[in-house]
């Protein structure tokens, strides 16, 4: 069916929808008894609606002058050789309006994560110290993405999306249009498992499907050199100032695939192991930092909570790196002695938050050298001109409770509670 005929199709579904919404709000006020029913409902209609606006606009795009890109012969076969791969259908590459890129990639951004839980992970890191509250974790990643940008690939739906800049006989772009290519062909041969597999195990993939596309991006670049003297590369400055602007934890997220990914598939490639790892993807970020490679992240059992909880996820070697990053660069180090972390955010009442997260470390010294991290981290968000003590209750201005503590010689817990 032609976008122009499923536009008005979408858009009467979308209205009706939000319908169906005003009334249930209406229902909810009258029968107070039914309100967490109605709230789960109301929630999963919103989700339903904003997913319907997203797909008019996409076809909105298309019908206004959007189309697919006919992918030159030679790219393909180029993916196909450096990755050992055929691809098993036609890569499917779209153009649009780079205005509308950013929210493109936003929107793919937000529906990675399990239904309305992107929320309540930006209330953990906020509590953690990796966010400030206004910072909009899709938002923020996306404009990294999308800034500059000639190409990009949606992981959700398998297909690669070019700009109306893209000019298909200039290098640069001919490489982003081939790394999109790699990303594709990656899909269609190791697609994601059904459900949503975890935080790490999610980063760990994108990492190593990402770093494999850059490595073989720069093996393009390698042979146009030699062929024809090319040896410029996209100018992205712009993105780069953005970067240097945004959070430690969202530049350390945005940056990963591309750096420490990118050094992990060029080093599996050379040692033609890149299918193998591709095959069983790595599940925690631990396997792209240089001297961790094999560690086994241990099991942890948070306290029990007679509280709802509402999110339960793991920040790995990486959030735990980019944390202390965000306190002092140079406490980054002490993130190898990451053996495993846990954290649950369960919820008093609908406003009402409480975050615990506990992280396992290598050795005593690690855990002290963490702790101290900590109590620095708690004294900051408490808005304090002094560090938290150990096993101290330090309070924010609004009346929140930050922790740090030790229940074992290697384990430090980090608890921040809303007010009592």
């Amino acid at each position: 069916m032609r976008p122009q005929t499923l536009l008005p199709i979408l858009i009467g579904v979308a209205v009706g929808a939000a319908g169906v919404l005003h009334g249930l709000k209406l229902e909810r006020a009258a029968k107070s008894e039914d309100a967490a029913e109605l709230r789960t409902t109301i929630s999963s209609l919103e989700e339903q609606v904003a997913m319907l606006e997203r797909e008019n606009e996409s076809l909105r795009s298309l019908a206004q002058g959007g189309g697919e890109l006919k992918v030159p012969a030679p790219l393909i076969e180029f993916a196909e050789k450096a990755a050992g791969l055929d691809f098993r259908s036609t890569p499917v590459v779209h153009r649009l309006a780079g205005e509308e890129l950013l929210e493109r990639v936003a929107a793919s951004i937000e529906s990675r994560f399990p239904p309305n839980s992107l929320d309540h992970r930006e209330a953990a890191w906020a509590k953690m110290g990796l966010l400030a509250p206004d910072d909009r974790f899709a938002g923020q990643v996306a404009a990294t993405y999308s800034l500059g940008a000639r190409s990009w690939f949606d992981d959700q739906t398998g297909e690669a999306w070019v700009t109306d800049r893209f000019d298909e006989s200039s290098v640069p772009d001919q490489s982003a249009l081939l790394r999109a290519l790699v990303r594709i062909l990656l899909h269609q041969h190791y697609p994601p498992a059904p459900g949503y597999a975890g935080d790490e195990a999610d980063r760990a993939r994108t990492a190593l499907h990402h770093g494999t596309a850059i490595s073989i991006e720069t093996r393009f670049l390698a042979r146009q050199a030699l062929g024809i003297g090319f040896t410029g590369t996209q100018d992205r400055s712009e993105a780069a100032d953005l970067l240097n602007n945004l959070p430690v934890y969202i530049r350390g997220l945005a940056t990963f695939p591309s750096q420490l990914g990118a050094a992990v598939a060029g080093r599996l490639m050379e040692q033609e192991k890149l299918l193998e790892a591709l095959h069983q993807p790595p599940t925690t970020t631990a396997r792209f930092a240089p001297d961790l490679d094999g560690i086994e992240a241990r099991a942890i059992e948070l306290p029990a909570s007679n509280d709802e909880p509402v999110l339960e996820e793991t920040a790995g070697w990486l959030g735990l790196k980019l944390w202390l990053e965000t306190l002092d660069p140079a406490l980054a180090v002490h993130a190898d002695g990451w053996r495993g972390d846990r954290y649950q955010l369960t919820a008093r009442s609908d406003t009402q938050l409480d975050l615990v997260w506990d992280i396992e470390l290598a050795d005593a010294a690690t855990a002290e050298a963490v702790a101290r991290a900590g109590c620095a981290m708690a004294g900051f968000l408490a808005g304090s001109d002094r560090d938290a003590n150990p096993d101290e209750v330090i309070k924010t201005p609004e009346g929140d409770r930050i922790s740090i503590t030790r229940p074992t010689e290697t384990r430090v817990r980090f608890t921040h509670l809303g007010p009592e």
